[in-house]
């Protein structure tokens, strides 16, 4: 069996190695994006079986890169989680509206991250 594939797209690399090595040692196989743009490139060439997306990226922010990928026939139903420093309700609702399915508050809680991801994989 094939371990479910993650796309995170973050442009801190701290954060993204610290992600990547919490789903990887969780089981996952993950690729990281440094931004929307390159995120968007990465989900249409792999088709990851969920998204990681941060909201506040240089080149294409995360919710462009949201809107983009949800109105892509071919990658629509792929799940995406946004992943932001900010809590707040707007905040949420904003990327909820942009086709996100969840939000993931950061710093990540590396203790609960692989089952938040599985709780959204098809």
């Amino acid at each position: 069996m094939t371990p479910p594939r993650v796309l995170l797209v973050e442009d801190n690399a701290t954060n993204a190695y610290l992600a990547r090595y919490v789903l990887e040692a969780a089981g996952f196989e993950v690729e990281w994006a440094a931004n929307g743009q390159l995120g968007l490139q990465a989900a249409a060439a792999r088709r990851p079986d969920i998204v990681l997306m941060d909201l506040r990226m240089p080149v294409l922010d995360g919710y462009e890169a949201t809107r983009r990928l949800k109105a892509d026939p071919a990658l629509r139903d792929i799940p995406v989680l946004a992943m932001s420093a900010q809590a707040m309700p707007a905040e949420r609702a904003q990327a909820l509206a942009a086709g996100c399915a969840a939000h993931i508050g950061k710093p990540i809680d590396v203790a609960t991250l692989a089952d938040q991801v599985r709780a959204w994989l098809p």
